[in-house]
């Protein structure tokens, strides 16, 4: 009997099934070949009996030999299935290698990818920390630098002064246009030779206290750039509550708030610190002083 094993995946099953059914058949063929024989006449030459001991060891040499043809089938039985087994275990080790080559493949560029990303975001986070300190001390400059141009401006100005409420209709030298009907009048800039009569002016203003021209109400300011105005006037707020208390007050150049109670004059360089000086100096000593009065009397 000869055999011609099939390759390819698909007739691999057969395999076990063909070598079991070649196992029964010689299996068969054992049986039918004692069948006939045991059927066939006996021979007429004299026969001997065998002993005992020889019937065993008759029996015990054709259970060897059949076991040892079982065996030695079963282990070729086990033998092709190994090798079945073994070209199966290939050929899906193959397939699966090459569905995975590729996500390794993508897998890698995206890898790559991350790794310039990273590289990128580090080299900008050293740019803006860089430009961070630029600006710090850019912002730092450019503060200075103002404060130099408000203070050239202010010191070009310094002997200039601000009259309000000029009635309109009058004469002057490089007039802005003229308002509207009813609105109010435009400033007079005076710009006076020397410093200490502008002074002079300002004191004999305050010292007159209400000043009037043609039966209008006029004021007499200095004149300053429009950031020191805005500096100056943040202490509008506090001066009207010093006022409110009685307590004595004057504002120097540029922004500076003098304050003189209770014996004590302090100088004071914001808002902030004004309203703070207020809050626990002023209310709290005008409170402890109203209290005891109204304990005494009442």
């Amino acid at each position: 009997m000869s055999l011609k094993r099939a390759h390819g995946r698909a007739n691999t099953w057969l395999l076990p099934v063909f070598f079991l059914g070649l196992h029964q058949s010689v299996l068969d063929d054992s049986r039918n070949r004692d069948t006939i024989l045991s059927k066939m006449p006996p021979k007429t030459a004299k026969t001997v009996q065998p002993t005992i001991p020889e019937l065993e060891a008759n029996r015990s040499t054709a259970a060897a030999s059949k076991g040892a043809i079982d065996a030695g089938t079963l282990q070729a039985f086990r033998d092709i299935v190994k090798e079945v087994i073994k070209e199966e275990a290939d050929s899906l080790r193959e397939e699966i290698k090459r569905s995975v080559d590729p996500i390794t493949t993508v897998l890698d560029e995206c890898k790559e990818k991350i790794r310039e990303h990273e590289d990128d975001l580090n080299n900008q986070a050293a740019r803006l920390l860089e430009m961070e300190t630029r600006y710090t001390a850019l912002s730092s400059k450019y503060k200075k630098l103002q404060e130099k141009v408000d203070d050239l401006e202010n010191r070009g100005r310094r002997c200039n002064l601000r009259l309000l409420g000029i009635p309109e209709d009058l004469e002057a030298h490089r007039a802005a246009g003229k308002p509207i009907e009813g609105g109010r009048p435009r400033p007079f800039i005076i710009c006076v030779h020397y410093y200490h009569e502008k002074e002079q002016i300002q004191r004999l203003a305050r010292e007159k206290g209400r000043l009037e021209y043609r039966g209008k109400q006029i004021f007499i300011f200095p004149d300053y750039s429009a950031d020191l105005n805005k500096r100056r006037a943040a202490f509008n707020e506090v001066k009207k509550m010093l006022r409110e208390k009685g307590v004595r007050y004057r504002l120097f150049y540029p922004a500076k708030l003098q304050v003189s109670f209770n014996g004590e004059t302090k100088m004071l360089d914001s808002p902030t610190a004004a309203k703070d000086f207020y809050a626990s100096r002023v209310v709290n000593i005008f409170d402890v002083a109203l209290s005891k009065f109204l304990s005494y009397y009442f």
